[in-house]
């Protein structure tokens, strides 16, 4: 009588572990990608929050300048804002290209 050298067949087996090989990639894989993503996200928000703290630090100048220097207020009132002095008349230069 034939003696049996295991449960599974050969091929069985075989075929086994190379979908356990290729669901193990698959796993890896996307772990890999996923990651890649986020890493990604990542450094876009970082380059955000520096972008932040930059804009942050100028308005804080601005607010120190608007708080404590009244020509720097004039100048913000005037050309931001057209106001003008009582008294002053305002001459308005319109150039050719305006006028198209």
């Amino acid at each position: 009588m034939m003696e049996k050298k295991g449960k599974y067949p050969f091929k069985v087996v075989l075929i086994a572990i190379l979908l356990l090989i290729f669901f193990l990639a698959y796993l890896f894989l996307s772990g890999y990608l996923n990651l890649r993503k986020v890493g990604q996200r990542l450094a876009r928000i970082e380059e955000e929050n520096e972008r932040l703290v930059q804009e942050n630090k100028r308005l804080e100048e601005e607010i120190k300048a608007l708080e404590g220097d009244p020509f720097y207020i004039e100048k913000i009132a005037r050309e931001e804002l057209g106001m003008v002095k009582k008294g002053e008349i305002v001459y308005e230069i319109i150039s050719s290209e305006e006028e198209k």
